[in-house]
C-alpha cells in the first residue's frame, strides 16, 4: 500500500510527478465515474499525472465548499438537495480522478493536505455562496475542458470532459442564483495548468 508523502501545496497543485506508470481506469467516461475498473490505459506521461493530482485538488476544495454551504443554515427545501446532489458529484469525481493517481502508483492528495481558506462571509448568505460558486465552478469547468484537450490517453481526455459537463451544470445553478442567468458563454475557456493553479491558489493554503 502506497505511503502518502509529504506534500508541498506547490507540489500538490503544479508539479510533475516522476515515473509514467500504466493506471487501470474504466473504458468510459460513465464507467470511471461509477469507480469501475477495467484495462490499462497504458504509460502515463508527467503531464497527465500532474494533470489528474491538480483535478483532485480542485475536487477537494469542491467538496469542502459544498459542505459547508450545505451546513450554512442558508438553503433549504429542493435548493439544499441541489447543493448535496452536487456534493455527490463532486465526491463521484474525487473518486475518479483520485483513480487515476492511484492506478499509477501515486499517492492522491487528501483533504488534510490542505488549509483551506474562503473569503470572510462566503457563507453568510445564499447570495455570497452562490457568487463563491461561480467562482469556484468556472474554474473547475476550465480545469476539466483543459484536460479533456491536454491529458494523452483518449479514455482520460472522455473522462474529463464527462465531469466538465458536470462542473458546468454546477455553474448553470449557481449562476442563476447569482444573477438569474443560468445559461452560460457558448464556449467556456479551457485552463492550462499554470492558470489552473493560480486561480485555486488562494483557497487552498
Amino acid at each position: 500500500m502506497p505511503t502518502r508523502p509529504s506534500l508541498s501545496r506547490r507540489a500538490l497543485l503544479g508539479a510533475g510527478v516522476r515515473g509514467g506508470a500504466a493506471v487501470a481506469l474504466a473504458a468510459t467516461g460513465a464507467g470511471l465515474l461509477s469507480g469501475q475498473a477495467a484495462a490499462a490505459s497504458g504509460p502515463l506521461a508527467d503531464q497527465d499525472l500532474a494533470l489528474a493530482r491538480l483535478a483532485a485538488a480542485a475536487e477537494l476544495l469542491s467538496i469542502e465548499f459544498y459542505s459547508r454551504a450545505a451546513d450554512s443554515g442558508r438553503f433549504a427545501g429542493g435548493e439544499l438537495k441541489a447543493l448535496k446532489r452536487a456534493l455527490f458529484n463532486e465526491q463521484e469525481h474525487l473518486a475518479a480522478v483520485s483513480g487515476i493517481l492511484a492506478g499509477a502508483g501515486q499517492t492522491p492528495p487528501a483533504a488534510d493536505d490542505f488549509d483551506f481558506a474562503f473569503p470572510d462571509g462566503s457563507f453568510d448568505s445564499e447570495a455570497a455562496v452562490a457568487r463563491l460558486g461561480v467562482t469556484l465552478e468556472t474554474a473547475a469547468v476550465g480545469i476539466y475542458v483543459g484536460a479533456a484537450a491536454a491529458f494523452g490517453p483518449a479514455d482520460l481526455r472522455g473522462a474529463a470532459a464527462s465531469i466538465a459537463a458536470s462542473e458546468a451544470q454546477h455553474l448553470g445553478w449557481h449562476s442563476s442564483l447569482a444573477v438569474g442567468r443560468p445559461i452560460g458563454i457558448s464556449f467556456p475557456a479551457p485552463l492550462d495548468r499554470a492558470a489552473a493553479s493560480t486561480a485555486l491558489a488562494p483557497y487552498l493554503g
